[in-house]
């Protein structure tokens, strides 16, 4: 894992200031992630990868972090093409940031529009708003989406019984460089051999379902 750099720290304290946005701002408001920081300015919402390699993910370097940007608004504008609307650079120093200003850039952010918070889906069940034609409707979303995805042709390695195991081998290696407590390591031991035991046992299925 890659720590933030010190211009970092100073970059993202710098945008709590709403001077920093090209329109109007009264204030912003900030929402972390273990993988992002999202400011919320009131019309709109940039999200600033941070810096980390997990190994799983890598936005260890600016162009990193810049082509992950344009990933994210290729991929997440199929579902919501009206909330997201750019990646735009961050130019200036990291103690005077330019968001979308002009110059050479030195941090990138995926520019969206901001919803009502009041919408997310922990505030609906908080409040009993999620009811049965809400899931009906999400459900139908979604599997219209999936019927529409591109699918993978049995000469790629999607679906192959390695690459469905791969990400589940590399969660128990990477948490064992994280754990020292002799209990834990073997709690961890004993779900590491029921996990391959239960892939070993749907390894048939898995294959034929690829």
């Amino acid at each position: 894992m890659t720590e933030q750099p010190q211009d970092q720290e100073i970059l993202l304290h710098a945008l709590r200031d709403p001077a920093r946005y090209p329109h109007p701002t009264e204030q912003v408001e900030v929402v972390e992630t273990h993988i992002s920081t999202v400011f919320l300015t009131g019309t709109h919402a940039y999200k600033i990868k941070k810096p980390v390699d997990f190994g799983f993910l890598d936005f260890s370097s600016l162009e990193k972090r810049r082509h992950y940007c344009e990933e994210e608004l290729r991929l997440n504008r199929r579902l919501a093409p009206g909330l997201y609307e750019a990646v735009v650079p961050i130019t200036g120093t990291p103690e005077a940031p330019e968001v979308d200003g002009e110059g050479t850039a030195i941090e990138y952010a995926v520019k969206m529009r901001q919803f009502d918070q009041s919408q997310l889906f922990d505030r609906l069940l908080a409040e009993g708003r999620v009811d049965a034609a809400l899931m009906r409707r999400v459900a139908e979303i979604l599997a219209e989406f999936h019927q529409q995805a591109a699918v993978a042709g049995p000469e790629t390695p999607y679906g192959t019984p390695e690459a469905v195991f791969a990400p589940m081998a590399q969660n128990f290696e990477q948490l064992r460089e994280l754990i020292d407590d002799p209990q834990r390591l073997e709690q961890l031991a004993r779900l590491e051999d029921w996990t391959r035991r239960q892939y070993d046992a749907l390894r048939p299925l898995i294959e034929r379902r690829k």
